[in-house]
C-alpha cells in the first residue's frame, strides 16, 4: 500500500511540476495526426510534426480546430519551484590571546677562548655584537 501511495504522489508531482505532464497530452497529438491523415493521405508523421512544431508553415483545417495549443510541448507553463534552506550556523568566537615572547641574546661563542694574537691580524674570529 505504501509503495502504491508513493508511486501515486511521485506521478502527481512529476505531472504537475515538470515537463513530464506534457507527455499526458500525447493522445491529443495522435488524435490530431489522425485528423490530418483523414484530410490528406500524403501527410507523414514527419510532415505533421514540422507543420505543427516549427512555426514556419501555416496550414488550414477544413474545420476551425482550436486545439493546437493543447498539443504536447506547444505551450509549456513556466513553473518554477525552489526550496531554500539556510542552516543556522553556530556562533564562532575568536579569542585574542596575547603571547608574550621575551628575546634573550645568547652569545654564539665565548670571547674568552680567543687569544690576543688574533686581534692584530686581519683574520679575526667572528664577533658577537
Amino acid at each position: 500500500m505504501k509503495r502504491l501511495l508513493a508511486i501515486f504522489f511521485l506521478f502527481t508531482f512529476l505531472s504537475a511540476n515538470t515537463a513530464f505532464g506534457e507527455l499526458l497530452k500525447l493522445p491529443m497529438l495522435v488524435q490530431h495526426y489522425l485528423e490530418h491523415t483523414n484530410e490528406d493521405k500524403d501527410v507523414t508523421i514527419f510532415k505533421f510534426l514540422v507543420q505543427h512544431y516549427t512555426g514556419g508553415i501555416n496550414h488550414d483545417h477544413r474545420e476551425n480546430h482550436n486545439h493546437h495549443d493543447q498539443l504536447p510541448f506547444k505551450a509549456i507553463d513556466g513553473h518554477f519551484s525552489s526550496v531554500v534552506f539556510i542552516a543556522a550556523s553556530p556562533s564562532i568566537v575568536i579569542s585574542h590571546n596575547t603571547l608574550v615572547v621575551t628575546v634573550v641574546k645568547l652569545p654564539a661563542y665565548s670571547q674568552q677562548n680567543y687569544s690576543n694574537t688574533y686581534l692584530n691580524s686581519i683574520w679575526q674570529p667572528p664577533r658577537f655584537s
